[in-house]
């Protein structure tokens, strides 16, 4: 029997952060990652909720994540509307 190697929470963090890079969805967003005894922890606010579920499906599939806390905050952009008079 083969033993699998631990991945410590640097080698998480960096395939994380390479992954974000890669999905279009998450790229620009300002999303921080911390990762400590394998769980992740999200922070930031993006504008939309498929952002938010990006980043949270991103950091779930890294292997050597045990559990994700998602602190992300949705924000919606405010649209101004100019009312005729």
């Amino acid at each position: 029997m083969t033993a699998t190697r631990q991945r410590n929470d640097d080698e998480i963090l960096a395939d994380i952060r390479r992954e974000m890079r890669w999905d279009p969805r998450i790229d620009q967003a300002p999303v921080e990652v911390m990762v400590a005894d394998g769980v992740v922890t999200l922070t930031g606010v993006v504008e939309n909720v498929s952002r938010r579920l990006a980043a949270f499906e991103t950091a779930s599939r890294v292997r050597g994540v045990r559990g994700v806390i998602d602190n992300i905050e949705v924000r919606v952009p405010q649209v101004q509307v100019k009312r005729r008079r």
